[in-house]
């Protein structure tokens, strides 16, 4: 569907303040040469611009449709954008911001980017959250307020397919936590500088270890103890390394009850009961 007349105007103009938000232009400071630009491309534009706060580069085909409101979705392994003309100048008209025609696209990319439309189709409640949370937490950094980032659901949240989408609420609320969350990470280290006196206490590994059909590393220490690290990051010790009584082997591997054999040519050993012994794992020095 194209827009004519006064809308088309009208929709140049929105998507000419749309790709500038980044500059932080206001609308009514726009040079006139740039209103004859297609709307088309400024959507394109608006798109990319929204991209940029990711990181990643824009690889979204961006079609004008006549489908309700907006999707995302995929066409011959091609992501793509669609959106109804007469939604976007709706949403604008009752949110009175150009920000709420931006969460709507940033909403549809966030299906993009968390893997929602590799499903096939719009997935559940919890995928429309997460992409409400990603608009939210988008928007804060491109410089809306929440009440901006939150206009397009308080303007007409109660039009679209509530059959499809959670409780207005509860989509405001994501909104809202990926909005705090943004701000949150402003101006944060994520990896401080450790105090003086805990780079003294900084472990030292001697071994590294890995076991056949297990994902995992596995660390010993100057200490003797063998720690792995959860994902958060944390040592956890599970075990020991103490020496071996068995001429043939260096060292033994303790975890919990189990005990395992490490020879002086980097393999690890499990026995049987009966004598045998075969390969678990291997291990490797660390200098």
């Amino acid at each position: 569907m194209t827009p004519t007349g006064n809308k088309s105007i009208f929709l140049t103009l929105l998507f000419v303040c749309l790709a500038l938000f980044g500059i932080a232009q206001p609308p009514d400071t726009l040079s006139s040469d740039r209103y004859s630009i297609e709307p088309d491309r400024e959507a394109k534009l608006a798109v990319s611009k929204i991209v940029q706060y990711t990181g990643l580069s824009p690889n979204f085909i961006i079609v004008e449709s006549d489908i309700p409101t907006a999707i995302a979705y995929i066409k011959d392994n091609k992501r793509y954008i669609g959106y109804n003309p007469d939604f976007i100048l709706k949403v604008r008209n009752r949110s009175k911001t150009d920000w709420a025609a931006v969460s709507v696209l940033a909403h549809e990319i966030g299906h993009h980017l968390s893997g929602h439309t590799l499903k096939g189709k719009r997935g559940s409640p919890g995928d429309e959250l997460a992409a409400d949370k990603f608009s939210g937490f988008i928007l804060q950094h491109m410089g809306a307020t929440l009440e901006e980032t939150q206009a397009a659901l308080q303007a007409i949240g109660h039009e679209m397919d509530e059959s499809k989408h959670p409780p207005k609420d509860a989509r405001l609320e994501s909104i809202t936590n990926g909005w705090n969350e943004a701000e949150g990470l402003t101006n944060t280290v994520a990896f401080e500088e450790r105090p003086a006196k805990s780079k003294k206490t900084r472990i030292t590994f001697t071994f590294k270890c890995r076991f056949f059909g297990d994902d995992n590393l596995y660390f010993v220490d100057a200490l003797n103890r063998i720690i792995w690290y959860d994902n958060f990051g944390n040592a956890i010790v599970i075990g020991k390394k103490s020496p071996s009584e068995v001429r043939r082997y260096d060292w033994v591997y303790s975890y919990s009850d189990e005990q395992y054999f490490v020879d002086f040519k980097g393999n690890i050993w499990a026995e049987t009961n009966y004598g045998s012994a075969f390969k678990v794992g291997v291990f490797e020095a660390i200098r």
